[in-house]
């Protein structure tokens, strides 16, 4: 009863605490010692002959919005106040409409309190790399309802509120009654007293009912964090059981710690996903965006870690004992033994830092062969996003949108009228996902098949590795035409990995000066699910002022805020980009025609 052996985050160990196999995530002592021992074992039995080896959680029904395609709250519009509540304004975030989420489908609620849209404040840190300013805290907040909306599937629901009125009070409202209570930026005194009554009082509610599905973080309100909580965990009345490491309470305090650092970082992806932890261990039921861990963690329990490094020595024994006796392939286990790897930024970019034929035969046999963790994960559905219909004033045509991907490539016989025969297709501007649009010098090369109707898709972009090289990386994606012309399905085998994923073409001008794309994705394998838009151009650099208003309605269709778009470096004369020499753009193409 003590240990579960559900997969639950693993996020990070407290130190001085665990065994060498149970080692903390953020710990800088390599966990090597685990891979050694599977090595060993490798080396021993040579062809591995060896055998095979939550709380209840209940949101509050005055508080449970129907985000579902027939409910009142997607009527509601985002940019007016809807109701006032004891003084105080409670705005609830519009969305497009998804698949129906019935109301006893809400695992949980979360209430952003904001500084008042009267109250003189400076913007938000959110959008620190985007070609906008900074958003407002509302702004930020009603952005992040809908992140969060996204990443939950629709199962948790949002309220973004302001503080009451000077002199006002009140006693059942979101601030007290939702499961988490996330504060941004409050910086005024009265504001402040505010924050700290609410804290206080969300805090004897919780030792009250002995609950440990309550959650609590004050982000960017002064330097006092204002002791969070996280489960059963309180940082304001620690106790020695938070040092026992598989009980809930330091499984609560590990993920305290991992909230902060992802909370820090002023991404909406991040921040998301640091909500979803929350939910996934202590609302009891599952959250699919980060169910699933490749991870050694206490919250898997002793009995489900030895079953899959078993498996994996059954399995997968040869690829493991080349991979350790690699330089290369060794160091970037190192790296993925020291982090969470459902964080996708930090997880994707130690990837393509080493990445290699032996890292690639490694992952593939764990992880997409026999799936030794168990793991899977499906394309978002939300948020719902609507292609262009019509292009230079005609209906849009699987031909036209196939044209409009391939873009200015030269030497492909399916171009559009405009296309500048360039050596690439598309160079991309600026991207939302903060995992995998950030990289510089993106490419794209868009081209038909020699053989059926398919496209090839090659991303060539550079990345810096974490141990401070520029390189190039390259992918090729096979892309089928969707249902509805202006939808593609992209599959790529990703350093053993295979993604699918869902593309729309959201946005193009005429004279194809510029594009937008929108794609929603998952490695199964891995059990990781993404999100991501793009704004392209034939240069990567961003289109001239007067396209911008159509370009950031395009963006906010697929419900992406120009502030969350992160700006490209495509400088060809940069450092990074002249270390790491000419990018292989033909790579790929060049062999394409005996691809099947």
């Amino acid at each position: 009863d003590l240990i579960s052996s559900r997969a639950t985050p693993s996020s990070l160990q407290p130190h001085g605490q665990h065994s060498n196999l149970f080692q903390p995530l953020n710990d800088p002592t390599p966990r090597l010692d685990m891979w050694f021992f599977i090595a060993t074992i490798a080396f021993t039995l040579n062809r591995h002959h060896v055998f095979s080896f939550s709380p209840s959680f209940s949101a509050s029904s005055a508080h449970r919005v129907r985000f579902s395609s027939g409910s009142a709250a997607y009527q509601l519009i985002a940019t007016s106040w809807q109701e006032h509540q004891s003084g105080r304004l409670v705005r609830r975030v519009s969305s497009t409409p998804g698949p129906e989420v019935d109301d006893k489908d809400v695992i949980g609620t979360v209430a952003i309190l904001v500084p008042s849209s009267s109250t003189e404040q400076p913007p938000s840190e959110f959008g620190s790399k985007s070609p906008v300013p900074h958003p407002s805290y509302i702004e930020a907040a009603e952005q992040l309802a809908r992140k969060i909306r996204h990443f939950s599937d629709g199962r948790v629901v949002v309220n973004v509120v302001t503080p009451p009125e000077s002199g006002q009070d009140y006693g059942n409202d979101a601030c007290l009654t939702s499961d988490a209570l996330l504060v941004l930026g409050l910086a005024t005194p009265s504001d402040i007293q505010y924050l700290s009554r609410t804290f206080r009082k969300r805090r004897t509610s919780k030792q009250r009912a002995a609950s440990s599905s309550t959650c609590q973080f004050a982000i960017n309100c002064g330097g006092n964090n204002y002791a969070p909580i996280v489960g059963p965990y309180d940082e304001a009345n620690p106790s020695i059981i938070d040092s026992i490491p598989w009980t809930d309470a330091a499984s609560g305090k590990r993920i305290a710690v991992q909230m902060a650092e992802l909370f820090d970082k002023h991404s909406t992806d991040e921040f998301a996903l640091a909500v979803m932890l929350f939910f996934d261990r202590f609302s009891g039921h599952n959250v699919p965006w980060v169910e699933h861990s490749i991870d050694v963690t206490w919250e898997k329990g002793p009995i489900k870690n030895a079953r899959e490094i078993y498996a994996m020595i059954s399995k997968c024994g040869p690829c493991i004992a080349k991979c350790l006796a690699d330089e290369n392939c060794k160091a970037c286990i190192t790296a993925l033994d020291e982090i969470d790897t459902r964080d996708q930024v930090a997880s994707y970019r130690t990837v393509v830092s080493f990445e290699s034929e032996l890292l690639r035969d490694f992952s593939l046999c764990i992880l997409q062969k026999n799936n030794i963790f168990e793991c899977d994960a499906a394309i978002p559905k939300l948020p719902v996003v609507t292609p262009l219909s019509e292009w230079r004033g005609k209906e849009l045509t699987v031909d036209v949108a196939r044209g409009v991907m391939i873009g200015h490539l030269e030497g492909v016989g399916e171009a559009l009228e405009g296309s500048k025969q360039l050596d690439v297709s598309w160079k991309v501007t600026c991207g939302a996902n903060v995992a995998y649009d950030q990289f510089p010098s993106q490419n794209q090369l868009f081209y038909p098949s020699a053989k059926g109707k398919d496209l090839w898709y090659d991303p060539v972009f550079r990345v810096e590795t974490i141990n401070g090289r520029n390189v190039w990386c390259k992918r090729h994606y096979r892309v089928r035409n969707g249902q509805v012309p202006g939808t593609f399905r992209f599959s790529v085998l990703d350093n053993g990995v295979t993604s699918d994923e869902f593309w729309t073409i959201v946005g193009a001008a005429d004279d194809l000066s510029w594009v937008v794309f929108h794609y929603a994705g998952a490695a199964g394998a891995v059990g990781q699910r993404y999100l991501g838009g793009l704004l392209c151009t034939p240069d990567g650099q961003m289109p001239p002022t007067k396209d911008l208003d159509e370009i950031w309605k395009c963006l906010r269709s697929a419900e992406i805020e120009p502030w969350e778009l992160f700006v490209v470096d495509n400088d060809d004369k940069s450092p990074g980009a002249l270390a790491a020499g000419a990018p292989p753009l033909d790579y790929y193409r060049k062999t394409a025609s005996v691809i099947s």
